[in-house]
């Protein structure tokens, strides 16, 4: 009997490729001279990790340096994964702020083995010794704590089945090593907090120990609130794949710029989502920020720096969205780059870092007004220079609970003067503040600077768009529309930051900080027609986030065997016991199904309703073209669903060119029962002869998906607006997690 050679299952990865855009630097080298003498005497961390569990291929560094590649002087967030093409070169956490004498302090993160800032490991939390560290700990935490959900999820089941079934269950099943690893605990005899890296403590007796059920705590049962407030802050780590690590700034003296330290703690984790949607081209960060120095910060600001390349480095524009907080880097002409293998051509995407959540503001004894109704339409009010645009907790009924989000967002230039880069701590601090480099105040129109002509009011965003109807960043006096184009700027070699505050940091104080990068590519429109798909992509990455990264999972996608035969293949279809479809039982809540006042008892719940399988034209495919219905790339070979009544699924998804819904059919159900065998003697990508051919490869994907109509929407009947728009939900996890 003749057999194919190799079917292949390709779900959501595609290969690597080393190719990436080296980026030129304006200043000198590092005066390493300087790293000579210091107190801690801890070296720069070693330690570079790459993150790639979905559409997006980055890496980490232990001084918090985000994105750059391996090499130190190239940009490293490939998207899509596999394409050599890049779209961001660097990233950070700049802390800024004076104490009670004046003095400016400043911890800033800038290009790797530039701006030394950061080492690795957690601080003395008590004591004498209290916000300083020493060389030995500095060498242990030199790690990114790298683990999955999954990993995870596998582990508390397996703890959880009867010690006389686990062979049979989980046979050839070992702990894996980073949860025995798992840095859940510091030196309390040395005085360093006791707790470090989240856990869940089964027996709740204090200590961390996998032989009681302890594990790195993901809240897989999705039940604790979110904590965005003080009283409900509980860390946990978040994604589907995660790398948490800790660093501060003060193992070592500061260097380019000089600076005196705070004796911040930072707790990072980075994380990503394996999914078949727009969340496949994001990653998420997270930061809990400690301080564990004596003393009182005032005029303080935390803020995010991005170096942002999108393919090529010299003919960017950026842009901020006021409201949603998001600030981004698009291409400032048609087509990027000169045919550079890291530049993405013609119809270039739009990267941007969405600031989801920053600082506590000051207390003031009061609950801070809000500027939105109960259907979240912005009013202009009196409550629109309180923060609550884009920062969180107002009007909640809460006292002194409100949060900062992007309070400014300001850009510079790869160049010298005024608008380049920083190079002295008061230049970083300004910059955060809102200020150019020779104190002149950033203004409304033009690029920015009065040498431009630019006359408006200060502003605190730059570049708009028309994203601040309110004008809160003028004081709340709107302004006309202000891009780069209508600007008239040529194009270059942009940097921003987006920062919060100013508030007062007390002694002890724990904020988080959480961003995403979005990224997206519209083949079709102006220079800003990628930034709006970025916009309405990054609606997704803003519930998510609401929903404490809580994602709805949809149906796992089954197993499938398969039989090869002569010029035939025959699928089998089935689940595993650890899928969460088991059974065909697949069950789950979503959050954001709101019952209508008249139906207060509707269903919430998505359920199990059948397999679709797709033939991939290559290895090159992704489950997102599938899913998308790219019928140049996969194509239907097989479905079938549950005998309810149910066939063709319609989900509406919103079009912000035309700003209406579009259906889209997403599944013909035939509504004849489930099958679980079906058999392919076609290459349905083939031209001419189809039958399959013996020895040649063949990739095929299947997904699972469920189904939900609480209320049936019809986009000309208004009584139906707040219907499901979404009955068909693909499950976005792959057989095996």
């Amino acid at each position: 009997m003749n057999r194919l050679l190799a079917v292949f299952l390709w779900f959501l990865f595609v290969g690597h490729s080393s190719l990436f855009a080296d980026k030129g630097r304006f200043s000198g080298v590092p005066d390493t001279n300087r790293i000579k003498g210091f107190a801690a005497g801890c070296e720069l961390g070693k330690t570079i990790t790459e993150i790639s569990l979905n559409n997006v291929r980055t890496y980490i560094h232990m001084d918090g340096v985000l994105w750059t590649d391996i090499g130190g002087n190239a940009s490293g967030y490939e998207i899509p994964k596999g394409s050599g093409k890049v779209c961001l070169y660097s990233g950070g956490i700049w802390i800024g702020g004076t104490d009670v004498n004046g003095q400016l302090k400043l911890s800033a993160s800038n290009w790797v083995g530039w701006v030394r800032h950061y080492y690795p490991g957690p601080l003395i939390a008590e004591g004498s010794a209290r916000g300083t560290t020493d060389v030995e700990v500095c060498y242990q935490y030199d790690r990114h704590f790298q683990i999955t959900r999954y990993q995870v999820e596998a582990f508390r089941e397996w703890y959880n089945t009867p010690a006389d079934q686990r062979d049979v269950e989980f046979k050839g099943y070992s702990i894996p090593q980073i949860i025995l690893d798992w840095p859940a605990h510091g030196d309390a005899s040395a005085k360093y907090d006791f707790y470090l890296a989240p856990f869940w403590d089964n027996n709740d007796d204090g200590f961390y120990n996998p032989a009681d059920g302890d594990y790195p705590f993901y809240d897989l049962d999705g039940v604790l609130p979110c904590g965005t407030t003080r009283e409900l802050r509980r860390p946990r780590l978040f994604g589907d794949g995660t790398a948490w690590w800790v660093y501060n700034d003060r193992g070592n003296i500061h260097s380019n710029p000089s600076s005196e330290a705070i004796g911040m703690e930072i707790r990072a984790q980075a994380f990503q989502f394996s999914t078949n949607d727009a969340m496949n081209d994001m990653s998420f960060y997270n930061y809990a920020l400690i301080n564990r120095s004596t003393y009182t910060l005032i005029e303080t600001y935390f803020g995010v720096y991005c170096d942002s390349d999108v393919g090529y480095s010299y003919d960017d524009y950026v842009g901020c969205h006021v409201t949603k907080g998001i600030g981004y880097d698009y291409n400032g002409v048609a087509v990027d780059g000169g045919g550079e293998v890291w530049a993405y051509g013609a119809n270039p995407p739009a990267v941007g870092l969405d600031f989801f959540e920053g600082p506590y503001q000051d207390p003031n004894g009061k609950d801070d007004c809000k500027s939105y109704d109960d259907n979240y339409n912005l009013i202009c009010n009196e409550c629109i220079l309180n923060g609550n645009i884009n920062g969180l907790n107002f009007g909640d009924g809460i006292v002194d609970n409100e949060r900062w989000g992007m309070r400014r967002f300001v850009y510079y230039n790869n160049q010298s003067g005024p608008q380049g880069d920083p190079g002295t701590a008061p230049e970083f601090y300004q910059y955060l503040r809102g200020y150019w480099k020779d104190n002149e105040r950033m203004r409304y129109g033009g690029n920015g600077h009065p040498n431009s002509g630019a006359t408006g009011p200060a502003c605190d965003f730059m570049f708009p768009r028309e994203s601040d109807p309110c004008g809160w960043g003028q004081g709340g006096i709107p302004q006309t529309i202000w891009t780069e184009e209508t600007a008239g700027n040529e194009p270059g070699d942009r940097r921003f930051v987006q920062s919060s505050g100013p508030f007062v940091l007390e002694p002890g104080a724990v904020n988080d900080i959480t961003i995403g990068a979005v990224w997206a590519r519209s083949y079709e429109g102006g220079l800003l027609a990628s930034v709006d798909k970025m916009l309405q992509a990054d609606e997704k990455a803003q519930r998510l986030f609401e929903n404490c990264f809580q994602v709805v999972d949809g149906p796992d996608a089954p197993e499938l065997t398969i039989v090869e035969q002569d010029k035939k293949l025959i699928f089998h279809i089935w689940n595993k016991p650890s899928s969460n479809n088991f059974m065909e039982k697949y069950v789950e809540r979503d959050p954001f199904i709101v019952c209508p006042a008249e139906q207060p008892d509707c269903n919430t719940h998505y359920n199990f309703e059948g397999y679709q399988v797709w033939q991939l034209k290559d290895a090159t495919v992704s489950v997102t073209d599938a899913t998308e219905h790219n019928s140049q790339k996969a194509r239907v070979v097989f479905q079938c669903d549950v005998r309810n009544g149910v066939g063709r699924l319609i989900n509406y998804n919103w079009d912000s060119d035309i700003e209406a819904n579009i259906p889209v059919v997403e599944v013909i159900g035939n509504d004849n029962g489930i099958e679980h065998t079906f058999v392919m003697e076609e290459d349905i990508f083939a031209e001419g002869v189809r039958t399959l051919v013996n020895f040649k490869k063949y990739y095929y994907v299947a997904v699972s998906y469920a189904y939900n109509n609480f209320l049936k929407y019809d986009q000309n009947n208004p009584d139906s607006f707040e219907g499901q728009r979404f009955p068909y939900l693909a499950g976005r996890k792959g057989a095996g997690g």
